[in-house]
């Protein structure tokens, strides 16, 4: 089917497309949409009013405070596992469990820069795959809690396959026999130095680099290992100065086009791209010029080429055929490809190339579910066999807490809300060393390592942050502990334009925002929506997640309307929404909050405008950077003039006036370290790389779940 197919066609798929927008985003055992519990109240949990971060960078000092009950839950090498697994904590012990029947989305790769020497060649790329002792890496280094993965696309996600992979293991003999036949060809790796960094402290990282340099020396290169500070590594790999890196990958959201782009994209950007699915052998000519690429995947032939016409295929037939057809930006492509940034104008892979690029971006714009992973799993395959990221393992899920702590869970790609989880009343009480605070059963205390960026969600772009932002900021849709699709927070409701560049949600009503600096309060409402989305494109602060929103959503098309207004849109035109499995046409405001089963205040809608259909759309605001800050808190005393000048956030451009680019910027400086609270929590002190302290919100919307949970009311 052509991306630009007519308004007709789109009608008569309509049910389809919906069908398949929610879906397509999710793994593939997910589980149906829970609701927050409900029922009879109870007192015999204890509800956490406060949660304690305690920063102890020294592992031993950190495991033996875990050992006596100071911490609850505590950051522990997997190698450490087995001997901190089972301690008796006065009644209680620590419970250190791998659970493989619980695959994570987390993975950790070796990355070889195709731009540097020798790694130019692929045969040496190969040569190094089968020489990395990967089941030696799971085992010492990460103490089972990886399992073994061939491709970029973990198990669980759409577009997954084995199909067509070439399955690396440790086979020194065939790596010495390909380094073997290049010298034969004259090739001597012995002129070659290959230098493998990691980022200084990552003692996993450290060990790695060892049995890597250990095991590849034997096919005659010289192998170094360096280590660099986190920043000075970052900036290596940023701009492709390294040969191999050692890294891992934590998704933002769930959907495969968070692997696909940061990694397999080939840098090319284009001016047209289309796609038609079930293409006749002999038709393949009717939509393409030329033929640069031929997957065969699990139950589609991929077949890539510049779009036209004249094409001669002569490829396989023995399974339908998906072309895609494309016509090449080349001004931004070759911009992009002069001097290449790590993720951003070109894939980790380091793969100038653009039939890659262009089943990467297509797949983006796909929506019916069969065509898009066939798509995906043509760019999975082909990247394989570049070999250019050896893909070591994928996480299992690791339970790690004291046996008091009740309902832990562990999402895919979110954090645990400590509000949802709860301790035995007859916990261990220990002194913390803070502000005089202890462990009891009312107080979460996490042992941790390293630092957050900033409280500013946008501009932490790290799992610490992020972590932060999950218990202290509301966003406007949510998961509910381990599942995956996307539920109302601090929206009520949503719904698109029958094209599917319009994305409305209608704001919950009575929501406040709590600033604990100067103890006040603000209320929530479609502009402070639309202004948090806005601010983080408008700051475009380095290293941050803004590429999530700008990259799918025009902000300053992007408008505030009333709920009179989207009434009046739905039922003139006509709207289209999914939730909980199901789908629906809407041709009014109550007949949208009906079907999802609403029927408390509102505060505005927020229209975003898609730059094109996109399929995981909903879960980008899952993310931190949807996190919902108060307009008001940011400007402060400009707040009414940017609010009159934008016409009440029908002009959001008008902000720029306010809002400036970069670190500088007044809201970046305050929101980066003083953070207001929309969420469970809030960030009551915090002293830098020693504790942070976040106490409930008495303001939070919710608090009627705490009822439910604990028999808790502030």
């Amino acid at each position: 089917m052509s991306e630009n197919k007519t308004a007709k066609k789109a009608r008569l798929v309509l049910a389809i497309v919906v069908a398949f927008l929610v879906v397509a985003s999710l793994i593939f055992y997910l589980s149906t949409q829970k609701q927050a519990p409900t029922g009879a109240v109870t007192t015999a949990k204890p509800f956490h009013k406060q949660i304690l971060y305690i920063i102890v960078n020294d592992e031993g000092t950190r495991i033996n405070m875990y050992k006596t009950g100071v911490f609850d839950i505590a950051v522990v090498t997997p190698s450490r596992w087995p001997d901190v697994n089972n301690t008796k904590v006065g009644s209680f012990y620590l419970h250190l469990v791998r659970r493989p029947d619980k695959p994570q989305l987390t993975i950790q790769y070796i990355g070889l820069n195709p731009m540097k020497e020798p790694l130019n060649i692929p045969e040496v790329r190969q040569a190094l795959a089968y020489a990395t002792p990967y089941d030696v890496i799971l085992k010492q280094v990460f103490g089972g809690l990886y399992t073994r993965l061939y491709t970029i696309i973990p198990k669980g996600m759409l577009g997954y396959t084995e199909f067509g992979i070439n399955k690396y293991e440790y086979d020194m003999n065939k790596a010495q026999q390909i380094i073997s036949s290049l010298k034969a060809k004259g090739f001597d790796p012995s002129k070659y130095v290959i230098t493998i960094t990691y980022n200084e402290g990552n003692t996993a990282r450290q060990q790695i680099a060892t049995l890597l340099q250990q095991s590849w020396s034997q096919l005659g290169f010289k192998v170094t290992v360096e280590s660099y500070s986190w920043p000075k590594y970052l900036d290596l790999t940023d701009h492709f100065e390294h040969q191999v890196m050692l890294l891992g990958w934590i998704p933002d959201y769930m959907d495969p086009d968070d692997y696909l782009m940061p990694f397999v994209w080939g840098g090319a950007e284009f001016k047209d791209l289309e796609y038609h699915a079930n293409v006749p052998p002999a038709n393949v000519g009717n939509y393409l010029s030329s033929v640069n690429m031929t997957i065969e995947t699990e139950k589609y032939i991929v077949v890539v080429g510049e779009k036209g016409t004249g094409a001669k295929y002569t490829g396989p037939t023995n399974k339908p055929i998906i072309t895609v057809g494309y016509v090449v930006d080349w001004d931004t492509t070759n911009s992009n490809w002069q001097n290449p940034v790590n993720m951003v104008t070109l894939g980790t892979g380091g793969l100038k190339d653009v039939a890659l690029s262009a089943l990467c971006k297509v797949a983006q714009r796909i929506l019916e579910e069969n065509v898009r992973e066939a798509v995906i799993q043509a760019a999975v395959i082909y990247f394989n066999r570049q070999s250019t990221l050896l893909i070591i393992g994928q996480q299992i899920t690791g339970e790690n807490y004291g046996s008091w702590v009740h309902d832990m869970y562990y999402p895919l790609a979110t954090f645990a809300r400590y509000d949802l989880v709860w301790e035995d009343p007859n916990a261990p009480v220990a002194d913390t060393g803070v502000q005089n605070i202890q462990n009891n059963p009312e107080t979460m205390v996490i042992g941790d390592i390293g630092w957050p960026d900033t409280f500013d969600p946008a501009k932490s772009y790290e799992s610490f942050g992020w972590e932060i932002f999950w218990q202290v900021y509301g966003k406007l849709v949510t998961t509910w502990k381990e599942d995956t699709e996307p539920i109302p927070e601090l929206s009520v409701a949503w719904a698109f334009s029958k094209d599917l560049t319009d994305l409305y949600f209608v704001v919950r009503g009575n929501v406040k925002a709590y600033d604990p600096w100067n103890n006040k309060t603000y209320p929530i409402s479609a502009v402070d929506a639309l202004f948090s989305a806005w601010r983080a494109v408008r700051l475009n602060l380095p290293g941050g997640p803004q590429w999530m929103i700008d990259s799918y959503i025009d902000v300053n098309a992007s408008s505030v309307l009333t709920e009179n207004e989207l009434d009046s849109i739905a039922k003139s035109q006509g709207l289209v929404t999914m939730y909980k499995g199901k789908s629906a046409e809407i041709h009014s405001l109550n007949e949208l909050l009906s079907f999802f089963g609403y029927t408390g205040p509102t505060s505005g809608v927020v229209k975003f405008k898609l730059r094109a259909p996109y399929v995981p759309i909903l879960q980008i605001f899952v993310t931190g950077v949807g996190s919902v800050i108060p307009m008001q808190y940011a400007l402060g005393n400009q707040y009414q003039a940017a609010l009159a000048d934008s016409n009440n956030g029908r002009n959001p451009s008008a902000w720029a006036k306010y809002v400036g680019v970069g670190e500088n910027d007044a809201t970046f400086k305050l929101l980066s370290t003083k953070p207001v609270s929309t969420g469970p929590y809030y960030v009551a002190d915090y002293k830098e790389d020693s504790y942070i302290l976040l106490k409930y919100n008495p303001y939070y919307w919710n608090t009627t779940l705490w009822q439910q949970l604990y028999g808790f009311k502030p």
